[in-house]
């Protein structure tokens, strides 16, 4: 059972003739060129329009860090950050051990 479909398509004479010289030159169909071309133009077209959707994505975050300056770190600022979720992390990890362990007793290390 045939799967593929047959399509007609109008070309200038010139378009026509490159087509066909280069199917020859190729080794290959006329439909195999026509396919190819299309895929190309399908995946180009999927590119271009995650290429729309990042830099939309870019613009709202530029925009949406100018109106909030303070969401802008400096290097000094974002390691103090870390430090004291750090800091926050391990004081909940012995506040655990302990009552896991109940009072006055340490946790192996």
């Amino acid at each position: 059972m045939r799967t593929a479909k047959t399509l007609r398509v109008s070309l200038p004479p010139n378009q026509l003739w490159d087509l066909e010289r280069t199917a020859g030159k190729e080794n290959r169909t006329m439909s195999d060129l026509a396919g190819e071309r299309y895929r190309r133009y399908v995946s180009d077209e999927a590119r271009r329009e995650f290429a729309r959707a990042v830099e939309t994505l870019r613009t709202e975050a530029a925009t949406e860090a100018a109106r909030t300056p303070a969401a802008k770190l400096t290097m000094r600022q974002f390691d103090a950050e870390i430090a004291a979720a750090r800091r926050c992390r391990e004081a909940l990890r012995r506040k655990v051990e302990t009552q896991r362990l109940g009072p006055g007793k340490e946790a192996p290390l």
